[in-house]
């Protein structure tokens, strides 16, 4: 893992010639984010390189930071479109306080997959 400025230099240099048509600058930006991964995670670098490189981490959008892996079958694109979907990958990807008001009723906050805490 590149612990000084000529360790992210040999490393962003390494990443760079591996991936033909990425620039050496922004090669450099994503080993610092590889270690702060590596760091965040307690893991090594060639384990956060390989999180980081994996296709369904790759980011889908800007604005809700959804990424490949996070699509759902039954929505057509990312968070931003999704709403309240009741798809299995959303519930996934959730907090628990978001997983407790999915099935919210907006009315009451009652439960709307039984209907009975409903009191609409």
């Amino acid at each position: 893992m590149p612990r000084d400025s000529r360790a992210l230099t040999r490393a962003a240099r390494r990443r760079a010639d591996a991936h033909e048509d990425l620039p050496y600058q922004k090669a450099r930006e994503q080993v610092i984010v590889i270690r702060q991964l590596a760091t965040e995670e307690e893991i090594t670098f060639e384990q956060a390189q390989a999180i980081y490189d994996d296709p369904l981490n790759q980011l889908l959008c800007e604005t809700c930071q959804w990424t490949v892996g996070m699509i759902c079958p039954e929505c057509p694109g990312c968070g931003c479109y999704n709403g309240r979907c009741s798809g299995w990958r959303h519930r996934e990807y959730m907090h628990d306080d978001e997983r407790d008001d999915l099935y919210a009723c907006d009315e009451c906050g009652g439960d709307t997959r039984t209907g009975y805490d409903c009191q609409c």
